[in-house]
């Protein structure tokens, strides 16, 4: 796996330049690429954090390229925390990127996020009609999604049962998927998955082997 150090532009007004990391195979052809989005900026978040790399590491196993960025303000990536919504645009700005680099297959295109940047993918994805296939880690869910947000699109959840999302119980977070199947609960660990982080490679090694394995397995939406 050759990993380089990129930067890019985000989408919107003004965009800001990004700083991240991009990971990919020594395949010969198209791959498949994901995007993962990092935990919140102003609790310490950043690409660095260990579900970050171990979602990369899954990826990678899996012969998938991957670019983990850092949100606005944060490292080297220009600009100021938008609250979640500005960060919208750094989403598509990275799923641009990574579709335009040389190898990538544009048409297998993921995307995975931990926390607050499964909460900002989850706010994007109707916006971004190229992801085809899409892991959230331990999302924020406080009500159901609405309606559409995940319409034609593989898409798989993992949350502790030691994580504080999950304090009104697992039925009643599971009640703000459309599809509740769509969910793993993983026992013993909690908002920050120290320790199980072989869990989230398999994840993610398995998940996006299956949904962006080749363009005949493309949904389109």
């Amino acid at each position: 796996m050759a990993v380089q150090r990129v930067r890019f532009a985000a989408e919107g007004p003004e965009p800001p330049q990004l700083e991240g990391e991009l990971g990919l195979p020594e395949v010969t052809g198209p791959t498949a690429g994901v995007v993962v989005a990092h935990p919140h900026p102003q609790r310490g978040g950043s690409m660095d954090s260990n579900v970050m790399v171990a979602l990369c590491q899954g990826l990678h196993a899996a012969g998938i390229a991957s670019l983990r960025f850092n949100f606005r303000g944060v490292g080297g990536s220009q600009g100021a925390y938008g609250s979640g919504e500005e960060e919208r645009g750094d989403v598509r700005g990275a799923l641009a990127f990574l579709a335009a680099q040389p190898g990538i297959a544009p048409e297998r295109v993921g995307l995975a996020g931990y926390s607050f940047g499964a909460r900002v993918c989850l706010a994007t994805i109707v916006e971004a009609p190229q992801v085809r296939a899409l892991l959230c880690v331990a999302p924020p869910l406080r009500e159901p999604l609405p309606a559409n947000t995940l319409d034609g699109i593989p898409y798989f959840v993992l949350v502790g049962d030691r994580d504080g999302n999950v304090a009104e119980g697992i039925e009643r977070y599971a009640s703000c998927l459309p599809d509740p199947t769509r969910l793993r609960v993983v026992p013993g660990t909690d908002h920050f998955w120290w320790g199980f982080e072989s869990v989230l490679e398999k994840a993610a090694r398995d998940f996006f082997s299956e949904t962006l394995a080749s363009p005949h397995n493309a949904v389109v939406r």
